[in-house]
């Protein structure tokens, strides 16, 4: 994942959040226009910042950096599932899989 793939990702969340790029800017305390400006690759991300923004979304560290951001719930929903099976289930799993 490269600086773009996270800016687009910021926007995602914001939208998943029905929050406009003003209104997250202002509840950062940032001026109006901070966030449209950060999306937009003219302002430098920091760690603090992302984490900000995605308190302000509701919106998890993990799932923000998870490899699909869309399936991110249902993905660990099934993982659950399965590191609760026994072995010989999850190796019956695996070999359903693969056929």
């Amino acid at each position: 994942m490269d600086i773009k793939d996270i800016l687009t990702r910021i926007g995602y969340v914001r939208n998943s959040a029905n929050l406009s790029a003003r209104e997250v800017s202002l509840r950062m305390g940032m001026s109006p226009q901070y966030v449209a400006q950060l999306e937009s690759g003219r302002i430098v991300l920091t760690v603090e910042k992302l984490l900000q923004i995605l308190e302000i979304c509701n919106f998890s560290v993990e799932r923000f950096f998870s490899s699909n951001i869309n399936d991110y719930t249902i993905d660990n929903e099934l993982k659950d599932l399965i590191e609760s099976l026994p072995t010989d289930k999850k190796k019956n799993i695996i070999e359903f899989i693969k056929k």
